[in-house]
């Protein structure tokens, strides 16, 4: 077993992060890891601006809540214990006027059940 420690989150020079600190809980796919997560912290007020995904990704949000949209631009909220999947390619954005923590995992293999 390998136990990781809370790490202080990486402000990342990312233009569509605007009040999101994020923590890396694996290598990321560009280093060749099958799946990456990371824990995201959206500051109130803060967004992750629309983007594509680069894989299929899963946002759960573990406290908090906020609002996210997909590929419709369709905005709907979302709260703690709840979560999204975006497909490969599809636009989305989320956003938060209270704060959020969220687990965000992305890979090839990633389906919903």
């Amino acid at each position: 077993m390998e136990r990781l420690r809370r790490t202080e989150g990486v402000d990342l020079d990312d233009e569509r992060l605007e009040g999101v600190t994020v923590e890396p809980l694996t290598r990321p796919l560009a280093e060749g890891a099958p799946f990456q997560a990371a824990i995201f912290r959206i500051a109130p007020g803060g967004r992750l601006a629309r983007h594509p995904a680069a894989a299929p990704q899963l946002l759960a949000v573990l406290e908090g809540s906020g609002v996210v949209s997909g590929g419709d631009g369709v905005e709907e909220p979302i709260r703690a214990g709840e979560a999204v999947v975006w497909d490969e390619g599809e636009e989305h954005e989320t956003r938060s006027d209270a704060g959020l923590v969220a687990l965000v995992l992305e890979g090839p293999g990633l389906l919903p059940r």
